[in-house]
């Protein structure tokens, strides 16, 4: 069982890893697009107003956390019934809709009027974003149990091939942008364009989720309220943890916009940008093995679950590694041939403290899906709301002293690398898990990997390079070194075997 587990994983993983390839790419050329053709300040702006939205749309998180765990956990039951499930979670997500609406038509619309920081004659503007990005939200959540169909039956060449599809019009759109950057409304254009994703996203998922699940995606109500009950109570803890992630995230980027004005709010954007590309690759194989991980909790298989989150958290920290450090080597350049002469000037410092965040963040691979898994959430969610939530009143603390706007970040660090260690003593309190064993076989090898690369990274910065082409030399020979050493030290001489089997065999069917 395990061995079949791991085949599926690995499939489920090169798929995502050719629709993360092609996104990221566009993504960077689109992004660069946009400072072009925008302009820092409507860049600032357009994140500020996002953040104003996605601070209520914390309910889609959650809901997506909650509706994934118990589709997965009815498949992992020999008498399981999705279709009953997923009507469930249906009737949730549009209830969760109707209440975003009503938060962003009353509260959202007082906060941008009277609150947001923007240019003189940029009101209007902001209040136009504002409300294509709230259609928006609710277009997502109300997408949210039909997307959720394909991930929990591990159907991600269609989550790809939609993905890539979103990523191609974007790129065409932003295009289409740059060539009107001398618009007097290319804020508003930009805000209907990035929607017109959203909307392709809605219609393809609706139709394909009838089409190919008709017995599960059926208008069904279920009447009795105690069918609600476990799942609104997940759905709680779920949306107090998401709440404190979009707060802490999306809150400080509006502190920042306060204290320092839309321009570094730009900074803010394009840091947070990469961190998230960054976590896309790392995030991948953990995505691939949640469906496993989790029907092998519902099937009683809790020893196999465990396995599979250990190895997935150490897969994930060598990808980690092996991107990480030749960002790292050459972050200003990277970003300079990214972002061009309009770089926000702090992008580079928040880019180097969004990255040490995603550090600490990737060492919690794994060990999210068995939680969730497992159902008893929490006092997992509490401690982090708490820890999450403290980030923005010391953020506000350092502002007030005259701190820059970086310092907010190591304050996320920190409460990261704190909130680890309680998921562990809640795990041994809990669920009996073997932690020392969990830490020994997930961190060790990694940890050695990044001790090394650390003593590379000084000769490495003694080392003069003033061109282009050094510099991307330097670029790839920091990528070759990490590469080969995760290879080496970060596998088991019977994984390397493992892996090398599955290659041979090209087995690749039902991808």
């Amino acid at each position: 069982m395990p061995q079949r587990s791991d085949i599926r994983i690995a499939k489920n993983t090169v798929i995502i890893y050719i629709r993360m390839a092609i996104t990221i790419v566009v993504g960077l050329v689109t992004s660069r697009l946009v400072l072009q053709a925008l302009g820092a300040s409507d860049v600032g702006i357009y994140s500020a107003v996002g953040s104003a939205v996605a601070l209520v749309g914390v309910i889609t998180g959650a809901l997506t956390g909650t509706t994934v765990r118990f589709m997965n956990i009815e498949l992992g039951k020999a008498d399981g019934r999705p279709d009953r499930m997923f009507n469930i979670c249906h009737t949730v997500h549009l209830g969760g809709a109707a209440v975003i609406f009503l938060i962003l038509e009353t509260i959202g619309i007082w906060y941008i009027r009277t609150k947001l920081n923007v240019p003189p004659g940029k009101e209007s503007d902001a209040m136009f974003v504002f409300q294509v990005s709230t259609i928006v939200a609710c277009l997502g959540i109300a997408n949210v149990p039909f997307q959720s169909l394909f991930t929990v039956h591990e159907k991600f060449g269609i989550v790809a091939l939609v993905d890539i599809v979103n990523t191609l019009v974007k790129l065409g759109l932003v295009t289409l942008l740059f060539f009107l950057r001398d618009s007097q409304n290319g804020l508003r254009i930009y805000a209907v364009m990035m929607s017109v994703t959203t909307w392709i996203s809605f219609i393809a998922y609706h139709w394909m989720g009838k089409r190919r699940w008709p017995e599960i995606v059926r208008w069904k109500p279920v009447r009795e309220r105690k069918a609600y009950r476990e799942v609104l109570a997940f759905s709680n803890y779920n949306l107090l943890s998401s709440s404190a992630i979009i707060f802490r995230s999306q809150g400080s980027n509006m502190l920042i916009n306060a204290f320092f004005g839309t321009t570094t709010n730009a900074a803010y954007f394009y840091a947070y940008t990469l961190q998230n590309y960054v976590n896309q690759f790392v995030g991948i194989f953990d995505s691939a093995s949640a469906p496993q991980i989790t029907q092998q909790v519902g099937a009683g298989q809790v020893e196999t679950a465990i396995q599979l989150a250990r190895r997935s958290c150490r897969i994930c920290i060598l990808l980690f590694l092996v991107l990480f450090f030749p960002i790292w080597s050459e972050l200003d350049f990277l970003l300079g041939l990214w972002l061009g002469s309009k770089m926000p000037p702090e992008a580079v410092v928040m880019s180097r403290w969004t990255l040490l965040i995603a550090a600490v963040a990737v060492t919690s691979a794994g060990l999210g899906q068995l939680i969730n898994a497992f159902g008893r959430i929490k006092w997992y969610k509490i401690e982090m709301t708490i820890l999450y939530v403290l980030c923005l009143p010391a953020g506000y603390l350092l502002f007030k002293a005259g701190f820059p706007a970086w310092t907010i970040l190591a304050c996320f660090a920190v409460a990261d690398f704190l909130f680890r260690i309680i998921q562990f003593i809640l795990l041994r309190a809990q669920e009996h898990f073997p932690v020392w064993h969990f830490l020994r076989n997930a961190y060790l090898r990694p940890a050695v990997i990044a001790l090394v690369m650390t003593g590379y990274l000084l000769l490495y910065k003694m080392v003069p390079l003033t061109g282009f082409w050094e510099h991307l030399a330097g670029c790839a020979v920091t990528l070759a070194v990490t590469a080969l050493l995760a290879g080496l030290l970060g596998f088991s001489p019977q994984e390397r075997k493992d892996v090398i089997a599955l290659v041979r065999r090209r087995d690749y069917s039902g991808l």
